[in-house]
């Protein structure tokens, strides 16, 4: 008697409170569990209207179950992706909804987007404030592109814009009320002034390098307050040109640099930010350099470490700074953290407990005690995506087998796994390939090979095999025996690689 009334009382609860609980659950828990509950519940979940659809690394079944059962007019974000796991993903989508349909959608996420397709997205207006695209190519091939993603720019409900283009030849309109702006991109002194001269509004600010020549005139009478976060993620600055370009922002709150040249004086940092940059509360810097001599005890490193141990790094701002040094190289890094953790809580935690992407090569045997070695510096159950690259033609295979099959096992929270050997057969691949992982990028020998796998890995939702020699010539073949076993896949062949979004088994 109890428990029916407990369930009568949340099927009878408010819809506005159903609302909060259905904001916290993803769409296929929404769509495919919580709808099927009772009749009430499937009529709210389409009148519910927060949903965010991430469509990056999905299942070609549950896109299609999930694009014929949601209502467009209902989707606040939506992220589409032409990668290797979903080629031909976007296309596929347009095929089913027109853009306009779509009047609620405030977040949009185009992931490799052919350009006639960026078209049909944009060829109406639109109330997007956050946009997020990389293009198929590297390079346009329509001249037109570049004026109408000045007109997307332009759009004054556009607060948000993270794109991988070069900026050069973009109009930024002093009308924009963009807030944030990423470009995957370095730019030159020019462009960067142009950019913050216009863009009044802009709060946050990260691209990959700006460049300063020897020609270039800076300002620093001339100040641009809208600024408080700046990122430089792979810089070639010097600190001369760093401390004029800073300088320009006197309210920076946030400072990110990756890279640069000298920029190991603390005590110039320091006195730099005490006198220019009174708001700034966070820095995150990773600064690498080279001796030109082996060091041999800590003392050495120390001298490195010592001008950021300072009352005013460790007390005032509470920056704590680490320094690794390579002894093979003679190579050392500062960085601040948190990067990772310190050496002396090792024992209790791993150095990186947020690391979702591991890159792992063995060449000859597998040595004791690797698994657990790994155990003290990565949480293993953070990793989401691995790449391994083994020798499997020496007297270890066995004994690597054993190690990586238990180290995969460990790993229950791995989507991608990437082999990269051309020698592993098709019954290694598929022994090696664990129930949970949903993404295989592997080289093949030949297109049995291909057909095995797919054929033993029914838990795949996506493959890329990696084609060598004359393979290429019976893709054909490949691909019509493709569509029989796998009904409504889609695949995209570039560059010696054939990605494969696989769609329903056909039995």
């Amino acid at each position: 008697m109890s428990t029916n009334n407990h369930t009568s009382s949340i099927c009878t609860l408010p819809v506005e409170l159903i609302y909060r609980i259905l904001d916290t659950l993803d769409n296929e828990t929404i769509l495919f569990s919580f709808g099927y509950t009772c009749k009430r519940f499937q009529t709210i979940i389409h009148t519910y209207n927060q949903y965010k659809l991430n469509f990056k690394s999905i299942s070609k079944r549950y896109f299609h179950l999930i694009c014929h059962s949601i209502h467009p007019e209902n989707i606040i974000s939506l992220t589409l992706s032409n990668n290797k796991q979903t080629p031909d993903q976007i296309k596929c989508f347009l095929s089913i909804f027109s853009i306009q349909q779509f009047i609620r959608l405030r977040s949009l996420t185009l992931n490799k987007i052919d350009e006639d397709d960026f078209y049909t997205v944009f060829q109406f207006k639109n109330t997007i404030s956050s946009l997020s695209f990389t293009f198929l190519k590297s390079t346009l091939q329509n001249s037109q592109t570049i004026s109408l993603l000045s007109s997307i720019i332009s759009n004054k409900n556009l607060r948000y814009l993270d794109f991988n283009l070069s900026p050069k030849d973009l109009l930024w309109s002093n009308q924009c009320l963009l807030q944030t702006l990423i470009i995957s991109n370095s730019v030159n002194f020019t462009q960067f002034s142009t950019i913050i001269s216009n863009l009044l509004q802009l709060k946050k600010f990260v691209l990959q390098d700006c460049i300063i020549h020897k020609n270039d005139i800076i300002d620093c009478s001339i100040h641009y307050l809208q600024l408080i976060s700046l990122s430089f993620n792979d810089s070639k600055l010097n600190m001369d040109n760093c401390e004029l370009l800073l300088c320009l922002f006197p309210l920076l709150e946030h400072f990110h640099i990756v890279g640069g040249d000298y920029f190991f004086d603390g005590f110039r940092w320091e006195k730099f930010i005490q006198k220019n940059l009174l708001k700034l509360k966070k820095f995150e810097f990773a600064f690498c350099g080279n001796t030109s001599m082996l060091w041999k005890n800590s003392n050495d490193i120390e001298s490195l470490i010592t001008p950021f141990r300072t009352p005013f790094w460790i007390e005032h701002k509470q920056w704590i700074v680490v320094c690794c040094y390579f002894i093979d190289t003679n190579n050392y890094t500062l960085y601040s953290l948190p990067i990772c953790k310190s050496n002396n809580i090792l024992s209790q935690n791993p150095f990186f407990r947020k690391l979702h992407a591991l890159s792992l090569c063995i060449e000859n045997e597998w040595p004791t005690g690797s698994t657990e070695y790994l155990l003290t510096f990565i949480n293993l159950s953070s990793i989401n995506e691995l790449s391994i690259s083994i020798d499997l033609e020496n007297e270890y295979v066995l004994d690597k087998l054993t190690n990586i099959t238990s180290l995969l096992n460990q790993l229950y929270n791995l989507q991608s796994l990437r082999i990269d050997n051309c020698l592993t057969s098709a019954e290694i691949i598929c022994l090696l390939v664990p129930n949970h992982v949903k993404y295989l990028r592997t080289v093949v020998r030949d297109i049995d090979n291909m057909k095995f796998i797919i054929e033993q890995l029914t838990h795949l939702s996506s493959i890329t095999f990696e084609i060598f020699g004359k393979m290429k010539y019976f893709l054909e073949d490949f691909l019509t025996w493709l569509m029989k076993k796998r009904i409504n896949s889609t695949y995209r062949y570039d560059d010696q690689f054939l990605s494969i979004w696989l769609g329903k088994i056909n039995n």
